[in-house]
């Protein structure tokens, strides 16, 4: 309702900064997110006379990391404590796979952010879309709105450049989980949207953690540190029993409250014409959460 005074303006595309407000129904934000892009297209297309495009570009920033705490990466029950808010009539604290996905992907562990950046990188199916991962730009005071607005803006313009513009040499490097693989007792996570360059990898850093039998039994996510890099690759070699799945970055606060300290990174070209980035993570670009099975 509050875009509708700006509807019969002729726009090129569209940024969008939020999700916060919606961490209690991640599930639904899934579903929300999409159909609300879907919506603004075909109105400002329909009041514009044809001006706007119907597949204008949208982007958004995914939410930040935030709070005061650093995630601790302890090993964690695969249960949470509580359903998620919009698990809908009938789910019970037993948490059925049709309320919380196979993986609890829209499990409440103690906030919905991690379902609500899960639901923004799932929106990237929709077509003419980018996304910002901004989850290293934390600020210590907590708040969800990070100070480093230059390392956001860089990394939406580049997004922007290559979707509105066809500009895709400035995107060609956007880390995004390739494949999670088991060998020789380890997992072996590959990273795409390299550009052709390799991962810039913190060895022995939390951040990735795997799911399996952590006590007889009994299911966890096991924290595994960074234990070597190659090429395009990281190797996580702690790992519980029977492996099944692997996520990374599943916390509200995943990188602490120091900016730029995300555990992968891809080295982007520098933006022809853009100042000189005052931070060191200016043209760095964070690889993104994720959960995928084994």
């Amino acid at each position: 309702a509050m875009v509708v005074g700006l509807l019969r303006t002729s726009i090129s595309g569209v940024v969008w900064y939020q999700g916060e407000n919606n961490a209690a129904y991640p599930r639904r934000y899934n579903c929300s997110f999409r159909a609300m892009i879907a919506d603004w297209r075909a109105k400002w297309h329909a009041n514009t006379d044809g001006a706007t495009s119907a597949a204008f570009p949208f982007g958004w920033a995914q939410l930040n990391s935030c709070g005061t705490g650093a995630a601790d990466y302890t090993n964690r029950t695969f249960n949470p404590s509580s359903p998620p808010s919009d698990c809908g009539h009938g789910c019970t604290p037993g948490c059925s796979t049709t309320c919380l996905g196979e993986f609890h992907e829209w499990g409440d562990y103690e906030n919905g952010f991690t379902g609500i950046r899960y639901a923004q990188t799932n929106t990237l199916s929709l077509p003419e879309t980018f996304q910002a991962v901004i989850i290293d730009t934390p600020v210590a005071s907590g708040s969800i709105h990070s100070p480093f607005k230059q390392p956001v803006g860089r990394r939406l313009a580049r997004g922007a450049l290559a979707v509105a513009y066809g500009l895709d040499q400035l995107h060609a490097v956007d880390p995004i989980v390739a494949s999670v693989a088991l060998r020789a007792g380890q997992v072996v996570v590959t990273v795409g949207g390299l550009g052709g360059g390799g991962v810039i990898a913190d060895i022995g850093a939390r951040g990735f953690e795997v799911l399996g039998n952590c006590t007889g039994p009994v299911l966890c996510w096991m924290a595994s540190p960074i234990a070597a890099a190659s090429g395009d690759s990281v190797m996580l070699a702690v790992l519980p029993a029977a492996p099944q799945a692997v996520r990374y970055l599943w916390y509200i606060d995943a990188v602490g409250v120091y900016p730029f300290q995300a555990p992968i990174y891809a080295k982007a070209p520098a933006l022809p014409g853009a100042p000189r980035s005052k931070y060191s993570g200016g043209d760095l670009l964070p690889l993104g959460p994720f959960v995928l099975p084994l």
